[in-house]
């Protein structure tokens, strides 16, 4: 079966008149006839009811005839579609990223996507920092947005989003921003920090804070989700130290000190891997600050 005959099919089902339908099909009657008799015999089904008056559709033919044209208006939408998606203007993007991201620039930036090219469709996951490394490494992954990702040739990386870190202490916490002078004054206490595992650089980066201070944190517990660590301190299980932007969206009976003038901030890093063929990540590179 092929396009030609579908074609011829459903010029004949329009006109209902041999002579007129090859006409507008620019081929001779016979060859027209031949075509039609060729569907059929394929088919194994009679379409037209024909003698030397009239030409109408057979029931059959008259199923045929909705079926073969949604097929070419589907195949005239993907031949519409098929320069958005080679372009990069349609397709899927699979996007992972840590949790608070969703609650600082990621909805701006997935809005700034959606106004130039509203027909990329996002999959958004949350996940730790190394599970980000691990998926975009096998592909799953097209864009991941993470902590302080170690060096590595295979991808490009760029710091999307910086902020102060902060100190979160219990409600009922002596210490407060009015006596508050330097995280030295907490240097005795139980710390809530994330694990090496997830990122090492991180890791080290918030043990600095301390160590600048003058002394090494004293370890609690351990977790990389900040929601988890909100709620810990609030049961009094120790103190952490963690971005500024966890102030406006927890509910929990803590404090936060804003930690202005560290030289440490909590940085997001893009990653993607350049070899990725998926055009509709060079989209969304172009609205990534």
């Amino acid at each position: 079966m092929e396009l030609r005959q579908l074609r011829y099919f459903l010029m004949l089902a329009e006109e209902l008149h041999f002579k007129r339908a090859a006409d507008k099909l620019f081929i001779v009657q016979p060859a027209l006839t031949k075509q039609i008799q060729d569907l059929e015999a394929e088919l194994g089904v009679c379409l037209f009811e024909r003698n030397k008056r009239n030409v109408k559709l057979s029931v059959a033919g008259e199923y045929f005839k909705l079926e073969i044209t949604k097929l070419f208006e589907h195949l005239e939408k993907s031949k519409n579609e098929i320069k958005q998606i080679e372009l990069g203007q349609k397709g899927e993007l699979k996007i992972g990223y840590v949790g608070s991201c969703i609650h600082t620039f990621l909805p701006d930036l997935l809005g700034k996507l959606h106004d130039k090219y509203p027909e990329i469709h996002t999959y958004l996951s949350e996940m730790t920092s190394a599970l980000q490394l691990l998926a975009v490494q096998k592909g799953e992954l097209d864009i991941t947005f993470l902590r302080n990702p170690p060096p590595n040739k295979r991808f490009l990386q760029r710091i999307v989003f910086q902020e102060n870190f902060a100190l979160v202490l219990p409600k009922n916490h002596w210490l407060d921003a009015t006596n508050f002078q330097s995280i030295a004054q907490v240097a005795n206490e139980k710390f809530i920090l994330p694990t090496k595992t997830d990122g090492e650089i991180y890791h080290n980066l918030q043990w600095s804070i301390c160590e600048d201070a003058g002394f090494t944190p004293q370890i609690s517990h351990e977790t990389v989700h900040g929601y988890t660590t909100l709620k810990l301190v609030e049961n009094n299980l120790g103190i952490s130290l963690i971005p500024i932007s966890f102030e406006r969206v927890t509910n929990a009976a803590v404090k936060f000190i804003e930690l202005q003038d560290i030289p440490q901030k909590a940085e997001i890093t893009a990653l993607w891997n350049p070899q990725n063929p998926n055009p509709s990540l060079r989209r969304f590179l172009e609205v990534l600050p």
